[in-house]
């Protein structure tokens, strides 16, 4: 049964030992804001991902699978950590980096599985399994 987040159809078990996937790796510049979605960028689905403050002296904001931006519904980055989630679906990614001096990165590593060619994507002129 495919689940809806954020208006994307997803059908990815994320616990599936079968599942191909492949890893990412965004930064998000200091004195910027940024939302990595994954099915747009790489036509995937997140199964899990690091998020991690590489400043030593600023906190930076970041918020999962939601549109809303305001401070209230992110979540706080201290200086020199990382945040780690596993085993779900991750569709997008919102990192406020503005309090970060230019020179600081939040970096993303993602694992990103490929979403499936629905019915309607596939070439119907085309075998299946042919190239």
């Amino acid at each position: 049964m495919p689940t809806v987040i954020q208006g994307f159809e997803v059908r990815t078990k994320p616990k599936d030992t079968s599942l191909e996937s492949f890893p990412v790796f965004i930064k998000v510049t200091g004195g910027t804001t940024r939302t990595v979605t994954f099915p747009t960028e790489f036509n995937a689905i997140a199964i899990s991902a690091l998020i991690e403050n590489q400043d030593a002296a600023n906190a930076c904001r970041f918020i999962l699978n939601s549109a809303a931006r305001s401070a209230g519904s992110t979540i706080n980055l201290n200086p020199s950590t990382f945040r780690s989630f596993d085993n779900m679906n991750i569709v997008s990614i919102f990192v406020d980096a503005t309090a970060l001096p230019g020179t600081s990165t939040v970096d993303i590593f993602a694992q990103v599985a490929p979403l499936p060619m629905t019915d309607d994507q596939k070439d119907p002129g085309q075998k299946e399994g042919s190239l």
